[in-house]
């Protein structure tokens, strides 16, 4: 699996405005034109022109990791220029006045270039911003990555079968990874309904297609004894095979 490390100044959002769900009046179309400068100027380090458009008390809370930076460390983040420029793409904008601030929704697209390797990851994020004198000022940050359904390799049912059994997360509490219709699932102690397995290489699945990959271990006779999970939370599961 290619380790994906995410920095904040990883993050250039596409040239054109984003598009807006709706529009009531003027300031609100002037804040949605203010998103689209907003993220121009972190593509290109600018932090001159970024400060003024974010609140003194500005919250910005990093998805990937939930770390919480203040304004200072945020354009400090956004100072770090990276080559190439990471692309940034906004879309399915929504705006919701809520008193005298405006709370916005959107999705973000994140795509970044690695010597020869693209990737592109998806976020939902929530802003609100509080309009000042002059412009609105950005008050909180925070987004949350989207999960892309996993690609499925080609594994025959002899193959599969190798993975099949009861495997030990803790002190009773296992997880039973079984056939059911046609396809391996995994049903943990006291649940009554099971992820199915995607295999993804010859030896890691993909829980669900969507879930942290379970990588199964064997041992120097080629026999499964048992799997790594890696959470989201960073958490790491270590099951042991039962039989």
């Amino acid at each position: 699996m290619v380790p994906i490390r995410v920095s904040l100044a990883a993050c250039l959002v596409s040239l054109a405005a984003p598009r807006l769900a709706f529009v009531q009046a003027k300031p609100l179309k002037e804040l949605a034109d203010q998103i689209g400068l907003q993220y121009r100027a972190i593509a290109a380090a600018d932090t001159a022109s970024l400060a003024p458009m974010l609140a003194d008390d500005l919250v910005w809370i990093i998805g990937p990791s939930g770390a919480s930076l203040t304004k200072t460390q945020f354009l400090a983040a956004v100072s770090q220029r990276q080559t190439p420029p990471p692309r940034f793409e906004v879309d399915s904008v929504h705006l919701r006045p809520a008193g005298n601030a405006v709370v916005v929704d959107y999705r973000r697209g994140d795509t970044r270039q690695l010597g020869g390797y693209h990737v592109t990851t998806w976020s939902r994020v929530v802003e609100v911003f509080a309009r000042g004198a002059n412009r609105w000022h950005l008050v909180a940050h925070a987004q949350t990555w989207l999960v892309s359904p996993a690609g499925r390799i080609g594994a025959d049912s002899v193959a599969l079968n190798a993975f099949v059994g009861r495997y030990q997360i803790g002190q009773d509490y296992t997880d039973n990874v079984h056939w059911e219709g046609g396809q391996l699932v995994a049903t943990a102690s006291g649940q009554s309904v099971g992820a199915v397995l995607v295999p993804v290489s010859s030896s890691a699945f993909s829980p669900d297609g969507v879930g942290a990959l379970m990588v199964f271990e064997r041992d120097s006779a080629g026999r499964v004894v048992g799997y790594v999970q890696g959470l989201a939370s960073g958490q790491v599961i270590r099951a042991v095979r039962l039989h």
